[in-house]
């Protein structure tokens, strides 16, 4: 489904505005009732209403198209409270290592540390695989523990680093990289490594936080995945930085196109 691949690629869900309309009629013309349930769902959470989450559960829980899997668990990512976690731990005891992989690779997003002992438990199922390298990785770099970031680390020594970790964290805010959630911290570094591409006549190397910037303003970031900087993109991005910096903000929280999820 040509949708689902531009998802799966794209560093956002579409412009606001976008309801997906002629994508809709198609998947309805060849009974693809699944992606009309997730495109629908993405229109209602574009739009704030966040009451229908139980049917992205649902999707996730009883989907078997790998690639409507990989959207709908970035979209929960990109949705879920801490309390939405728990309903999703019976799925990823039985899941397959692909969908494993995706859902740790977009766990950051998340913005939650209440979702490391998830990646915990995980762990623990796929320690010995090749896998088990990718949770320890993804544990590691969110809790700022280096050594996991060269070798497998045990699900029990990284649960007491997290323990230790998370000493000085309210659970029950979002964070990213170690700081309250916050766009201003974002732009700030968006900005520093726009000049740097730029300096270099390079590609911006970052993918997370144009991303992040996106999903949550509901504006689309100028750079995409590994845009190479000139004066121009350089310029658009320097704009993008000031419109978000109107837009209000609550540090700590976290939101998906412009709607503070609660």
């Amino acid at each position: 489904m040509e949708i689902l691949d531009k998802l799966v690629s794209d560093i956002w869900y579409r412009d606001k505005n976008d309801g997906m309309e002629n994508e809709i009629k198609e998947c309805i013309g060849l009974g693809d009732a699944e992606s009309v349930v997730l495109l629908e769902l993405i229109n209602a959470f574009k739009r704030g209403d966040f009451s229908q989450k139980t049917q992205l559960l649902d999707l996730i829980h009883t989907s078997e198209n790998r690639d409507l899997l990989n959207v709908a668990i970035r979209l929960f990512f990109s949705v879920a409270t801490p309390d939405d976690f728990e309903k999703i731990n019976n799925f990823l005891i039985d899941a397959e290592q692909e969908i494993v992989s995706v859902f740790v690779s977009f766990a950051e997003e998340s913005l939650s540390y209440q979702i490391i002992p998830y990646l915990l438990g995980l762990l623990s199922i796929w320690e010995d695989t090749e896998i088990g390298e990718d949770i320890s990785f993804k544990i590691g770099s969110m809790i700022g523990y280096d050594k996991a970031t060269y070798e497998i680390c045990s699900a029990d020594e990284l649960g007491n680093e997290f323990i230790t970790f998370c000493k000085d964290k309210n659970l029950e805010k979002y964070y990213y990289n170690g700081e309250l959630a916050f766009p201003g911290h974002l732009t700030k570094v968006l900005i520093e490594e726009t000049m740097i591409a730029r300096s270099n006549n390079s590609e911006l190397k970052d993918d997370t936080i144009p991303s992040l910037l996106s999903i949550w303003s509901g504006i689309k970031c100028p750079a995409d995945y590994y845009t190479k900087v000139d004066d121009e993109i350089a310029g658009q991005i320097i704009e993008y930085v000031k419109q978000i910096a109107s837009m209000k903000w609550e540090k700590g929280s976290k939101y998906f196109y412009g709607h503070k999820i609660q």
